[in-house]
C-alpha cells in the first residue's frame, strides 16, 4: 500500500498494487478523502503507481471501477486507460466495469 500525507501527517489518500500473471499489474483502491479532492492528489497516486508497477516489471496495468461511476471512468480515460469490459455479479448492487492502460505509453 502506498500512502498521501499531508504535511500534517495526514493519510489523504492511498492505493496498493498487485503483481498479476503475464507482467501485469492490477491497482487496487485508490482513494482520496473527499475534502482533499480536485487537488491533483489522484493523480500523482496514479503517476507513482504507474512508475511503481513499471519497476516491478510490469508492462500493463489493470483496474476494476464501478461502472455506473461516469466521473471516475472518465477520469481514469483521461489519463490513459481504455475501457476493456464489464461484468454484472450477483453479489455486487452495482456493475463492474473494467479499464487497462499499457505501461510503454507515455504517462
Amino acid at each position: 500500500m502506498v500512502a498521501y500525507y499531508l504535511d500534517n501527517r495526514k493519510i489523504v489518500g492511498y492505493y496498493s498494487l498487485l503483481l498479476q500473471e503475464d507482467n501485469q499489474c492490477e491497482l487496487n483502491n485508490l482513494s482520496v478523502l473527499p475534502d482533499y479532492r480536485h487537488n491533483n492528489i489522484g493523480t500523482a497516486l496514479l503517476n507513482d503507481a504507474f512508475i511503481r508497477a513499471k519497476n516491478m516489471g510490469c508492462v500493463k496495468i489493470n483496474i476494476g471501477i464501478v461502472e455506473e461511476n461516469k466521473i471516475l471512468r472518465k477520469w481514469y480515460e483521461d489519463n490513459g486507460f481504455t475501457h476493456t469490459g464489464i461484468k454484472k455479479y450477483d453479489f455486487f448492487p452495482f456493475t463492474c466495469g473494467y479499464m487497462e492502460k499499457p505501461l510503454q505509453s507515455k504517462f
